[in-house]
């Protein structure tokens, strides 16, 4: 069996060409490498085309942007981190590796030549994502691996793939992580006489993934334990026309890579030909949010449409989404990088493509999905993600521990002191409340 690289659904939901030699595996971020000033903080890592990564933070209201270093103290790793997220719980960040070079979530095996007599089957198979933890120091290290959701049973000629998206990540207040994949089923066929192939793609389903955080800190290699539940995206019909449309620009692109590999013969070349006539990697969801407030997951998809974007309201108890449809004529404004919430439960979007951010009104007593421009300049990150941590971790998520407690507990009294803190509480946060 021969393996080549190839596209599925998942390659509009992030993606990268840039691979650099080494993956250490003993460069340990501890308790004294936590972020200590994290309200109201977003956290970024960005790639740039020499494949060097660099971390980055700033206010939910895009002010205070710091570099905080490049990840180089551990040594070059094999793909940039995406799906980054700030645990509430040990004040840690923790990121998505894709283990495809290529970033793109799948991978074809089959049978050469291609194409085969009849029907290949089962020949899209999803690759699984390292998981990194990122102390304030650059140190990080790789502390396990997340498998995809299990395939569902199918009949007939219809095979399934259900890859991760290495750029969706996203935290809860208790320190969970969740990540994102897309169930989806395909059939292939083939006609070798007339030298013509295809692999047709259905609707995608989103499927959510819980890693619980004690799963988390205590991953040391390995397989981290996921906890996957499908999500109902077909029965409201904004949610269903949205990824009925995605699901019509992934075939496009898969006819096109198909037919320049038949015509060509180079797989690799295929695929960078129909990325670049295609802008198939703009589309689809690149990042989703936990509300501190209801818990719901929130996505965005801002260039399925060119002339509309899709706001994606998913409830946990149910699992069922809903989604909203804004006017956004012309795509203006651009490709997702990052959706986060701020302290007072504003979703904080922040785009590649804009010098400018916005956060969208999500609150049951707001005005639902309305667009309220940041003004604060943001450097644009091409292939950056981030999260940031909106709780207040002192009064939610540990009730009944004292500051005293709760510093000494996660065992940061060392650094806290050795920066001048050593007042009677911890330092009061730069970030305003927002």
């Amino acid at each position: 069996m021969k393996k080549y690289s190839c596209l599925s659904i998942v390659t509009a939901l992030g993606f990268s060409s840039l691979a650099i030699a080494g993956d250490p595996l003993n460069c340990s971020p501890n308790a004294s490498t936590s972020f200590q000033d994290y309200l109201n903080r977003a956290y970024t890592v960005s790639n740039d085309n020499l494949g060097n990564m660099t971390l980055t933070s700033q206010c939910t209201n895009l002010t205070d942007q710091q570099v905080l270093g490049n990840l180089s103290a551990c040594g070059a790793v094999m793909n940039p981190i995406n799906g980054l997220g700030l645990n509430p719980m040990d004040q840690l960040l923790y990121g998505l590796m894709p283990t495809d070079s290529r970033g793109i979530g799948t991978h074809l095996e089959m049978t050469f030549p291609f194409p085969a007599p009849g029907k290949p089957g089962d020949i899209m198979k999803a690759d699984p994502v390292d998981v990194y933890r990122i102390g304030n120091d650059g140190g990080y290290e790789n502390i396990g691996t997340i498998q995809p959701p299990a395939e569902t049973s199918t009949s007939g000629d219809i095979e399934q793939v259900v890859p991760i998206v290495h750029s969706a990540a996203t935290f809860n207040e208790a320190g969970d992580y969740f990540v994102l994949a897309y169930r989806t089923n395909y059939e292939s066929s083939a006609n070798v006489m007339a030298g013509t192939g295809e692999v047709d793609y259905q609707a995608p389903q989103i499927v959510i993934g819980q890693v619980s955080h004690a799963d988390l800190t205590a991953a040391a290699g390995g397989n981290i334990a996921t906890v996957w539940s499908d999500v109902d995206d077909s029965s409201d019909p904004v949610c269903a026309a949205v990824v009925n449309e995605f699901r019509n620009q992934t075939n496009a692109f898969s006819a096109c890579v198909v037919n320049d590999y038949i015509a060509n013969g180079n797989h690799d070349q295929a695929v960078d030909n129909c990325l670049a006539s295609s802008g198939i990697m703009n589309k689809g969801i690149h990042d989703f949010a936990v509300s501190p407030v209801n818990n719901h997951f929130y996505a965005y998809d801002s260039q399925t449409y060119p002339d509309r974007d899709v706001l994606i309201d998913v409830d946990p108890t149910t699992m069922t989404a809903a989604c909203t449809e804004f006017s956004d004529v012309g795509n203006n404004t651009g490709r997702l990088t990052s959706l986060m919430f701020s302290q007072q439960n504003k979703l904080v979007a922040l785009f590649a493509d804009e010098s400018n951010g916005i956060w969208i009104d999500v609150t049951a007593g707001g005005t639902y999905g309305d667009f309220n421009l940041i003004a604060q300049p943001v450097t644009p990150f091409p292939h950056g993600d981030g999260s940031s941590l909106p709780f207040n971790i002192i009064n939610k998520s540990l009730k009944g521990a004292t500051l005293t407690d709760l510093i000494f507990k996660n065992g940061f009294e060392d650094f806290i002191f050795a920066n001048g803190f050593e007042s009677d509480g911890p330092p009061p946060p730069i970030c305003p409340a927002f």
